[in-house]
């Protein structure tokens, strides 16, 4: 398994009427980052795309451990781990100065556009993201 680090900084958009980022943009951010990481890797969304395949969700889990603010700068830590032929698993960690304020599961599917159905991740695929 490969770590994959994204960082930003949290900014307007994100924090809600309680002053604190909206629990919803947390799926944001996991999205970039998965895409950082994808495109860094040589998964890219362009290629699949040509072969008539792609990556789409089947399910988000989060846990809140803490509150990120307007200005912190929060490092998510991401890597992938394959579950069945067609599912992989996408792991993150949002740490802010050190302190793990969330993390978080995604499932992913990869899917025949064509088909519309779920198929087998290829090999060379699954390799982009091993050791």
């Amino acid at each position: 398994m490969k770590f994959f680090y994204y960082e930003f900084t949290v900014d307007e958009d994100a924090i809600d009427v309680n002053r604190h980022a909206n629990n919803a943009h947390y799926v944001i951010w996991m999205q970039e980052a998965a895409s950082a990481h994808s495109s860094a890797a040589g998964d890219l969304i362009e290629a699949n795309l040509a072969q008539n395949r792609t990556w789409i969700v089947r399910r988000h889990e989060i846990d809140y451990l803490g509150q990120l603010f307007l200005g912190d700068k929060v490092r998510i830590k991401t890597w992938t781990q394959p579950e069945k032929k067609s599912c992989s698993k996408r792991f993150y960690e949002f740490s802010k100065d050190g302190v793990l304020v969330a993390s978080a599961v995604t499932t992913y599917v990869f899917f025949d556009l064509a088909r519309g159905r779920p198929i087998a991740i290829p090999p060379e695929i699954a390799k982009l993201y091993e050791d």
